[in-house]
C-alpha cells in the first residue's frame, strides 16, 4: 500500500544506508504471484500457523510481502530500500509523533496505523511523521536502526519543522510496537555499528525518544515465529540461537531507570498477541521506575489502530471488531502526550 501521491517522502539516511547491499531478495524470498489471498493464509500460512511450532512453506508470507511491499509498495526486489518519513504537519505544534505501522514485519498497515493516526493527531494539534522502515527480508537490527535514525533526523531538523527537539514521541502498533519498544529500551542512543558506514552530523544527535506509545505491541519475540522474519529459519530452529536472539531483543529485560515514559494499550480479546505480555513489561517498568500509563480494554481485537469502521474481513471465521470501548485510546494518548512532552 502507498501513501497518497501528494504526500512528501523524506529520506532519513544520507548517501550510505547501512544494510543495503544491492543483492537480490530472492536469497530469502520465494513468492508466487498466482496465489489467491485465501491461499496465502490457509494453504501457506508460514509464521501465522499456530497449530505447530514447525516452520512450513513460507511462500504465502513471501507473496504477501512481495505484493504489498514490492509490487504495490516502496520496496525493491534488491536490498536497496530507502527508508523515509511522510510528514503530517500542524503549524505551531511544539511536539511530534513518529508513527510506526505494524504488519508482522512482513508488510505495513499504512492506512489504519499510519494515515489514520496522523489525522487524529493533527486534529489534536500535534504533528506526525509516518515512518516507512525496512522489514522482511531485511534482518534485525536494520528496522531498529531506521527508527533510531528517524528520531535523530527529526531532532536534528526540529527547528525547521517548528517543534521542540525534546518533544519527540514514537508510537508503534503490533510489530511496530515491537519496533518502537525495542528501539527505545534496547538501542536508545547506541552508535550505528556497520562496516563501511561513516557517521554524519545527524548521527551525533540523540536517538532516544522523549515518550513511547505501544499499542497492541509484540512485546516479546521469545519462542515466537516472528523470529523467522526478524532473523531466519535457522535461528528459530536452533534452541541456542533462538535464546540468544530473544535475549538481545527482549524488552522487559533491557528496560532501565531513565528510559522514556511509556503509554501501553491493548484489549483482552486480542487473539494475535497476548495482552498480558504487555502487563509483564509494565511490571518491569515499575521495577525500574520508568513512568508508564497502561490501558487494557475488554474488547476491540487486534489491529484497531485508528478505530475507523472496517469492511467485513475476507478471511473466513473473522468478524468485524467492535471499537466502541477501545476508541477511547486516542483521547487518552493525546492527554498523555500533553502531560509527558514539552
Amino acid at each position: 500500500m502507498k501513501f497518497e501521491k501528494s504526500k512528501e517522502r523524506i529520506p532519513i539516511w544520507g548517501n550510505k544506508v547501512p544494510g543495503n547491499t544491492g543483492k537480490s531478495k530472492h536469497d530469502r524470498m520465494n513468492w508466487d504471484d498466482t496465489l489467491t489471498f485465501q491461499e496465502i493464509f490457509t494453504k501457506y500460512p508460514g509464521i501465522w500457523d499456530k497449530t505447530t511450532d514447525l516452520i512450513g512453506d513460507m511462500r504465502g508470507n513471501d507473496t504477501l510481502t512481495y505484493r504489498e511491499e514490492i509490487k504495490d509498495g516502496y520496496a525493491e526486489e534488491t536490498y536497496d530500500d530507502i527508508p523515509f518519513l511522510v510528514p503530517y504537519l500542524v503549524p505551531g505544534s511544539k511536539k511530534c509523533v513518529i508513527s510506526c505501522p505494524g504488519g508482522a514485519y512482513l508488510s505495513k498497515s499504512i492506512e489504519n496505523e499510519g494515515k489514520d493516526i496522523a489525522e487524529f493527531l493533527n486534529a489534536a494539534g500535534i504533528s506526525c511523521f509516518v515512518l516507512w522502515y525496512r522489514s522482511y527480508p531485511y534482518r534485525a537490527p536494520y528496522m531498529f536502526l531506521d527508527l533510531q535514525r528517524a528520531v535523530r533526523f527529526l531532532r536534528f531538523h526540529a527547528k525547521e519543522y517548528g517543534f521542540e527537539p525534546d518533544g519527540i514521541a514514537t508510537l508503534g502498533f503490533s510489530a511496530g510496537g515491537n519496533l518502537a519498544g525495542v528501539q527505545a529500551v534496547c538501542f536508545g542512543d547506541a552508535p550505528v555499528e556497520e562496516a563501511g558506514y561513516e557517521p554524519d552530523e545527524i548521527d551525533k544527535v540523540s536517538g532516544i525518544p522523549n515518550g513511547v506509545g505501544l499499542i497492541y505491541p509484540a512485546v516479546t519475540v521469545a519462542d515466537d515465529k516472528i523470529q523467522v522474519v526478524m532473523a531466519d529459519v535457522e535461528t528459530y530452529n536452533n534452541p541456542e540461537k533462538r535464546k540468544q536472539f530473544s535475549e538481545r531483543y527482549e524488552m522487559k529485560t533491557h528496560v532501565k531507570e531513565g528510559d522514556a515514559p511509556m503509554f501501553l494499550c491493548n484489549t483482552l480479546d486480542d487473539n494475535v498477541i497476548d495482552p498480558f505480555h504487555m502487563v509483564d513489561f509494565a511490571g518491569a517498568c515499575r521495577e525500574k521506575k520508568v513512568p508508564f500509563e497502561m490501558h487494557i480494554f475488554p474488547y476491540g481485537g487486534h489491529g484497531f489502530g485508528g478505530c475507523k469502521p472496517q469492511p467485513a474481513p475476507p478471511i473466513p471465521g473473522m468478524s468485524v471488531p467492535d471499537y466502541s470501548a477501545v476508541e477511547q485510546w486516542k483521547d487518552l494518548f493525546v492527554n498523555w502526550l500533553d502531560r509527558t512532552l514539552i
